[in-house]
């Protein structure tokens, strides 16, 4: 369970699953056991916790897909997350992704 996603929702914060959960299921190093991705503006009232990652786009949080039960980040806005923390597992991600299109 993610307790993150589960405090913002209940402070009313939008957020999505971050790209943890996927990365597992695909073998890519996960930064984190739960991150969130929030609207850059809302990271102030998340104030500064780990495994917070932003988007500049605030339409990203009706754009997702379901992973492990949560509303996760969608595939097409994994390239915006921009912080450090989380670039390996984007790239991993997107790489294990390119290798499952080329194969259907």
């Amino acid at each position: 369970m993610c307790e993150l996603y589960w405090r913002l929702y209940e402070l009313g914060v939008p957020a999505l699953t971050g790209p943890s959960p996927l990365a597992r299921a695909l073998g890519c190093p996960a930064p984190c056991e739960c991150d969130v991705v929030v609207h850059i503006d809302d990271a102030r009232a998340v104030g500064s916790a780990e495994c917070v990652w932003t988007l500049e786009d605030p339409t990203f949080v009706h754009r997702y897909i379901w992973v492990g039960g949560y509303p996760h980040i969608a595939l097409e806005d994994l390239e915006k997350l921009r912080e450090e923390g989380v670039r390996e597992t984007v790239r991993c991600l997107l790489e294990a992704l390119g290798r499952a299109r080329r194969v259907l």
